[in-house]
């Protein structure tokens, strides 16, 4: 039934598809499809991708494949499935292009140079690591938003830094950019609260709750692209010093300019 190299022996136990199992199997990964051979007088194939898998788990030497579509089986009686289990992991674990859908990103009407650069920073060395990792757990910690949150405070303080002399006009500054990424700073709560609930999902449940966080680290990355469609026009703003006592007014405290 099945052929080539990467055959694993192992005993079959379960239900899949309502039928109840227990029997000697052949086990296949081959790219992103595994393969379950069983039942020598009747042969039989499970066939599933790893896009069915919602999770897997290995214990005592048993590996638990979990697909809420068709049911649950337990591999064992083999010293390969511990292996099998990271290689599913992995194959699982293809991180999705966070970019191309993207407007500003690297569009050259909205990327001034060091600018664009410094405010993608650090989600694009995230994006690397977690491209590399394809382990569930490694691409959650790449993905701390505090960390982004703080690389993204930084930035604004450079911006500031770079474009004004007075204090009063660089706290103007920061508080203008962090009123225009509201939307990214409120995204990196939900990229926080969804790497948690990936970081506690049981292992039954761990590769569905993984997709459900790297829709939400996709949203992440269109928010930081919407946020930097809005820094633009402030970061090149002609007026130069000349835009410095805007800012002042539009930040201060309301109460501020109500005295006659």
């Amino acid at each position: 039934m099945l052929s080539g190299d990467g055959l694993i022996a192992a005993r079959l136990r379960g239900a899949w598809d309502d039928r109840s199992l227990d029997y000697d199997a052949a086990v296949q990964l081959d790219g992103r499809a595994l393969r379950i051979a069983y039942d020598t007088a009747e042969p039989k194939v499970i066939d599933l991708t790893v896009a069915m898998l919602d999770g897997v788990s290995y214990l005592d030497g048993a590996l638990t494949l979990y697909a809420t579509e068709a049911g649950a089986v337990v591999l064992y009686d083999s010293p390969h499935l511990e292996g099998l289990r990271h290689r599913l992991e992995a194959a699982v674990c293809v991180f999705p292009a966070q970019t191309l859908s993207l407007r500003a990103f690297g569009s050259e009407r909205s990327a001034p140079g060091s600018d664009h650069d410094r405010w993608f920073d650090a989600l694009l060395d995230a994006r690397r690591i977690a491209e590399e990792s394809r382990t569930v757990e490694t691409q959650r910690r790449a993905f701390d938003a505090d960390r982004l949150e703080r690389h993204a405070q930084w930035v604004y303080a450079e911006w500031a830094t770079e474009r004004f002399a007075d204090p009063a006009d660089r706290r103007a500054l920061v508080a203008e950019l962090e009123q225009l990424g509201l939307g990214f700073a409120a995204a990196l709560r939900q990229l926080e609260h969804a790497g948690l609930r990936l970081r506690q999902a049981p292992e039954a449940q761990q590769f569905h709750t993984w997709r459900r966080w790297t829709d939400c680290v996709q949203r992440t990355f269109r928010a930081a692209d919407e946020a930097w469609a809005l820094f633009v026009p402030v970061l090149c703003d002609s007026r130069g010093a000349k835009g410095a006592l805007w800012r002042r007014l539009i930040n201060r405290p309301r109460n501020e300019g109500s005295a006659t």
